[in-house]
């Protein structure tokens, strides 16, 4: 069933894309000799890895699935799997600059395998909030089934969603999708915190370690550190952003375009692509890795 073209091609074209970049990108961190990535390149390979997986979902779980909206919600978790690797991140970038030593010697396996379990918890939470508090109803469903015939032509009784209803209905469904809402604002509010305070710091620190490190080195710390914020901007404006439109929205009564909900979606499909690519871009090493190659093969074809 395609409810829409944006919703049936988006997943497939940034699946192909994230297929391509990710692992283009795990290529060059574990290939760059310029940049002396460390214990780094762990985390940058598992975030890549998790873009895949990002991918995967988005392209195979069904909105039409015989397991109602256990497979929905976790490919919803995939969002909050991704303010999970941001604050593993910063939190590493921020213990490199205060206490190197503690990564050095418990980063690996320790320190991967304790990451690894963080995300996993954030996406159970997320998932489960999903399930709990978002999960659809029939009275739900009756209250959507006009427009959403009218706006797609589809019968709502054949597709797994997860939704809030925030009046027109019974006070229990009111008040679990309110506590559903807030709950999923919450956590990302904390991520989102994390990272400015964080930020904050390494930013501080910089400044100041950079007096003792070498040019090289400070200038490197700067280049992985923009890397990071432009990491974190991109989940902020095609993950929280949109989101909070869309719970926002319903609850307080927001009237949407629907070219609103149209971006939101090809926005969150397309971050398993998009991310590796801001990294690449903006680190000069591996920015310059990828245009060699492609200056190379121009000269060889204007001969």
């Amino acid at each position: 069933m395609i409810v829409n073209w944006v919703h049936y091609t988006i997943p497939k074209v940034s699946f192909v894309l994230s297929f391509i970049s990710n692992p283009l990108f795990i290529y060059l961190i574990y290939t760059n000799k310029n940049i002396l990535f460390g214990s780094y390149r762990y985390l940058l390979a598992f975030f890549a890895i998790f873009n895949l997986l990002a991918s995967v979902a988005d392209l195979l779980v069904p909105v039409i699935s015989q397991y109602g909206e256990y497979p929905l919600s976790y490919r919803c978790s995939f969002i909050y799997g991704t303010y999970g690797i941001l604050n593993v991140h910063f939190v590493f970038r921020y213990l490199t600059l205060r206490n190197n030593n503690i990564i050095n010697e418990y980063f690996m396996p320790y320190g991967l395998v304790i990451s690894v379990a963080f995300v996993i918890f954030h996406m159970t939470i997320w998932g489960m909030i999903d399930f709990h508090c978002l999960h659809s109803a029939p009275e739900m469903r009756d209250y959507i089934r006009t427009p959403f015939k009218e706006l797609l032509n589809q019968d709502i009784d054949g597709i797994n969603f997860v939704a809030g209803l925030f009046s027109e209905t019974t006070p229990w469904i009111v008040e679990r999708s309110w506590a559903g809402i807030l709950l999923l604002t919450a956590i990302a509010m904390y991520s989102i915190t994390l990272y400015f305070v964080l930020g904050y710091k390494i930013v501080t620190g910089l400044n100041i370690e950079s007096i003792t490190m070498s040019k090289q080195t400070a200038q490197m710390q700067k280049q992985l550190f923009k890397a990071l914020a432009i990491q974190t901007i991109i989940p902020v404006c095609v993950s929280f952003i949109p989101c909070t439109l869309s719970f926002y929205g319903a609850a307080l009564r927001w009237d949407f375009m629907n070219w609103v909900y149209w971006a939101s979606a090809a926005a969150l499909s397309m971050f398993p692509f998009l991310d590796p690519m801001a990294i690449i871009f903006f680190l000069p090493a591996l920015r310059r890795r990828i245009r060699v190659p492609i200056r190379k093969k121009r000269h060889e074809v204007g001969k």
